[in-house]
């Protein structure tokens, strides 16, 4: 590797380390923090939180890679912008164009590393994480039903206890339960007893004894007494676990399966979120290459700053901001009708457009000279 190389990457790989480091880190917790009412539970345990932190972490990277490849060039090359590097360097007969080269091959490695992410990691990753949330919720709402309180924690049923019998049975005592099934009336079951049972899956058990049930109707009450009975209570709908219906977690055969499935029913509901699933498959190719549209961005900003943080700081912000935004009209552009790959890559497409309008701009004006 050249000399020039070899001093372009070093100012690079160090603040692209520490910037992976810090943004996954700070995305982690924000998110838990977003889910305290879950994972800051009486039933969580510190091996929920490592799993929690382990299933956040493909996602969070494939929103880190490109952030920190571009703070990190921004101050890499910034730096030797600032300190007349560059400009030496180009009074020595390097062209331009020769500085692009460890950048734009840092940029494919990141690419390749984003593609794996985002086509096997974070699918797993979103599914490991509804499998921790979901244990957590049903472990709360087992151990978390207050006697004496009405208790909303499941969807669709408020539950209330009278009292609970001592030496760790789990066993209510004076049960109620309002279950708002369908669009009638809610039914109402009363219980002398009751326990909470976990099936196995992403539902949970209400097991009651000795009760009955009362639901009003247009012509009077209608009350059915039971010996036992059951009501069976999922806890993916929970309004807690917000990722439990995110297409993120589905692997790729399965979004195109439930594509065609979503476009032969026809509905309006169906056709947006067939859009939104056939947006998915497109982003999981065109984010990939988010590092190399920021590679032909970020040097020709990055000389332009002249090796300011404050500048770096903000030029990538606003990069990442713009990015985003951009992926948003794009959502937006395919459930009105456009065709997927149209609207998906629309923000690599103008990302590029403007580093390569800058990079003609630093060709003539050359590197390291006030622009």
């Amino acid at each position: 590797m050249a000399l020039v190389d070899r001093l372009i990457l070093r100012e690079i790989l160090v603040p692209l380390a520490v910037g992976i480091l810090a943004i996954v880190q700070l995305l982690v917790i924000l998110q838990l923090l977003q889910l305290n009412q879950i994972v800051f539970g009486s039933a969580v345990t510190l091996g929920d939180l490592g799993r929690l932190t382990v299933a956040l972490a493909p996602h969070f990277l494939v929103v880190a890679l490109p952030l920190a490849f571009m703070l990190g060039v921004q101050l890499g090359i910034g730096r030797l912008s600032s300190d007349r590097e560059l400009l030496a360097m180009s009074a020595a007969g390097v062209p331009p164009l020769r500085f692009y080269r460890v950048p734009i091959a840092i940029s494919l490695a990141l690419g390749v590393a984003v593609a794996a992410l985002v086509h096997w990691a974070e699918p797993w990753g979103f599914q490991e994480l509804n499998r921790v949330l979901n244990q957590v919720i049903k472990r709360n709402l087992q151990s978390g039903l207050t006697p004496g309180l009405f208790n909303d924690g499941l969807p669709r049923f408020m539950i209330y206890v009278g009292g609970q019998e001592h030496g760790g049975s789990g066993l209510w005592k004076g049960v109620l339960i309002e279950d708002e099934v369908g669009d009638g009336a809610p039914l109402l079951a009363l219980a002398e007893g009751g326990r909470v049972e976990d099936t196995g899956g992403d539902a949970l058990m209400l097991h009651l004894f000795k009760g009955e049930i009362h639901r009003s109707e247009p012509r009077g009450e209608t009350v059915a007494r039971f010996d036992e009975g059951t009501f069976v209570a999922g806890v993916q709908a929970a309004s807690k676990n917000r990722f439990s219906n995110n297409e993120i977690q589905l692997s790729n055969a399965v979004l195109r399966q439930r594509v065609a499935e979503l476009e032969r029913r026809g509905g309006d509901d169906d056709r947006d979120q067939a859009a939104r699933m056939r947006l998915e498959l497109v982003r999981r190719w065109a984010i990939p290459f988010a590092c190399f549209v920021f590679a032909i961005l970020g040097v020709p900003l990055a000389t332009g700053a002249r090796g300011s943080k404050s500048s770096a700081y903000l030029i990538t912000m606003g990069a990442f901001v713009s990015y985003y935004a951009l992926s948003r009209v794009a959502v937006a552009l395919t459930v009105s009708g456009w065709n997927a790959w149209a609207a998906g890559l629309i923000p690599n497409a103008l990302i590029l457009i403007a580093g390569l309008l800058l990079t003609l701009r630093t060709s003539v004006l050359g590197i390291g000279k006030p622009q």
